[in-house]
């Protein structure tokens, strides 16, 4: 573990934070007394922030919503499956105002896994005034 001081930008726990040199980490504490950030480079805390990306931004709450339904949609066999769950997840919580963040994460998780697999949707819908 290491410990960084300075500006922190807002960071909390579980987010994940890229050094000067580039390598990443993800923050697992912060020293009372000076504020400072405690960031693990390598280990369990780290690995699971891995297994989910680039989720900064999210409560804690809705981290672990996130984590949730995401593993639910992976426990699928088929990239097709897994599309089809994440959307049902999406389509389910949209309509709620308090879970906008989480469904804009849920989204990008999506986009990701449809562009990976270059899969495209039969059907999506678009903000006719974004087009």
């Amino acid at each position: 573990m290491i410990f960084l001081g300075g500006v922190t930008m807002g960071l909390k726990v579980g987010d994940t934070f890229f050094a000067r040199d580039g390598r990443p980490g993800v923050v697992v504490g912060r020293e009372q007394k000076t504020d400072r950030l405690v960031v693990e480079r390598e280990g369990p805390r780290f690995e699971k922030a891995r297994h989910y990306g680039f989720i900064n931004g999210l409560s804690p709450d809705e981290r672990k919503e996130f984590e949730a339904l995401v593993d639910d949609a992976r426990d699928s066999k088929s990239s097709e499956e897994r599309i089809l769950k994440l959307q049902g997840h999406i389509e389910e919580i949209q309509l709620d105002p308090k879970k906008q963040v989480l469904t804009r994460y849920l989204e990008g998780e999506l986009s990701h896994l449809m562009y990976s697999n270059s899969i495209s949707p039969r059907v999506y819908t678009v903000d006719q005034d974004k087009t």
